[in-house]
């Protein structure tokens, strides 16, 4: 049963039905992976991808039939790709930025400044 208050929002601040949403697991990514960068300044780039697609299989086996799993599994991987683009903003269509976390030290060497919670891990 599910705690709702007054405005019809579900008290929870996850639940599995939301999960099953892009922007649910959207969410979820972010956070995983933002809070793993932070607690353990760990951020390669194929974490984001790796969270994504563990979503999006495992909403694909707790939400589909069991009957068509080839196809299940497939679209669970596209939909774990559209998860991660959707999470590192790829889908966007912009320029690319210039890195400002580097500073030129000498000949080829570069000295890279602390990641902050908001710095972009992918």
């Amino acid at each position: 049963m599910q705690d709702l208050h007054s405005s019809g929002i579900p008290g929870d601040f996850f639940t599995t039905a939301s999960l099953g949403t892009l922007a649910g697991a959207t969410g979820a990514v972010y956070i995983i992976c933002s809070t793993i960068q932070k607690v353990f300044n760990f951020n390669p780039k194929w974490l984001a991808l790796l969270v994504s697609v563990l979503i999006s299989f495992a909403a694909a086996l707790f939400t589909q039939p069991i009957e068509n799993d080839i196809s299940r599994y497939f679209i669970a991987l596209l939909n774990g790709f559209l998860i991660y683009a959707t999470a590192t903003g790829t889908n966007q269509v912009f320029g690319t930025k210039p890195d400002t976390q580097t500073t030129t030290a000498a000949f080829r060497q570069t000295i890279k400044s602390k990641r902050r919670f908001s710095t972009t891990w992918w």
